[in-house]
């Protein structure tokens, strides 16, 4: 038997020990085992903050989401935890940094106003703004857009985990269906398919190195240093890149996102 199988199999009788005896032993064992995604997610969201914060406050508020998503996992359906466990551990992350409130309040209402411009200009073209198009209508310079992009690329507002978390269906959050094959119903199938239609044809309308940097980031989980190396460019161009198609992302999706979630 192949190590990675024999590991599947350790994994799912640590859940039924915990999941169908209670044995708190296996809880702890899980939560042994999965830790490294809890340095993942904290690795990925420590490249936005500034450096004041330690790597272990992040990890410890990571560690409050792991414990939730252990508390919470359906280990029946299928569905891979860790998949399941990433969005709640950054969001845990993501909740704990608001409620220090570090955001200066003009860098909030900057980025307020980009994801607005992003999303007026959406509904009145009907397809993804140009970078001329919302610098003419913010009234800004090459440069001054330029800075504008770094000074708002905040985990709160740069993240298409928060964004597609922000809303649920069932009690189950977009980041799960869409890694989710095993629905319920006829009903939750069609509406799951029509979200990960949407979706992924919205990325593809993004320019090509802003959807390769998406694609890299959220589906083959490379970090923005890496992501810089495969397309030989710098992390501060990769992180600009990131931050323009979220605010793209955002400002196209939230005309679909009370349709097809409504």
């Amino acid at each position: 038997m192949k190590i990675a199988e024999l590991q599947d199999k350790t994994k799912q009788k640590l859940w039924i020990e915990y999941k169908e005896k209670n044995n708190q032993q296996a809880k702890e064992e899980l939560m042994f085992r999965f830790i490294p995604l809890v340095k993942y997610v904290a690795n990925r969201v420590a490249i936005n903050l500034p450096d004041k914060f330690e790597f272990e406050d992040l990890e410890n508020y990571g560690i409050i989401g792991l414990i939730d998503a252990i508390e919470r996992f359906d280990h029946r359906r299928g569905m891979k935890f860790s998949t399941y466990a990433i969005s709640r551990i950054r969001g845990s992350i993501i909740d704990q940094l608001r409620k220090l409130d570090w955001v200066p309040t003009t860098v909030r209402r900057k980025a307020k106003r980009v994801s607005e411009i992003n999303s007026k200009l959406a509904n009145k073209l009907g397809r993804f703004p140009t970078d001329e198009e919302i610098r003419e209508e913010l009234d800004l310079n090459y440069d001054e857009y330029s800075e504008l992009m770094s000074e708002i690329n905040i985990p709160q507002t740069t993240s298409l985990d928060s964004f597609i978390n922000s809303r649920q269906v069932d009690g189950v959050t977009l980041i799960e269906i869409i890694a989710d094959e095993d629905v319920e119903t006829p009903e939750q199938s069609f509406k799951y398919d029509e979200i990960k239609r949407v979706l992924g044809e919205t990325i593809e309308k993004l320019k090509p190195q802003e959807q390769k940097v998406i694609t890299l980031y959220y589906y083959e989980g490379l970090n923005l240093t890496e992501i810089g190396e495969v397309l030989e460019v710098t992390t501060a161009r990769i992180s600009q890149l990131h931050t323009k198609a979220i605010y793209r992302l955002r400002g196209y999706l939230s005309r679909k996102k009370d349709e097809l979630l409504g």
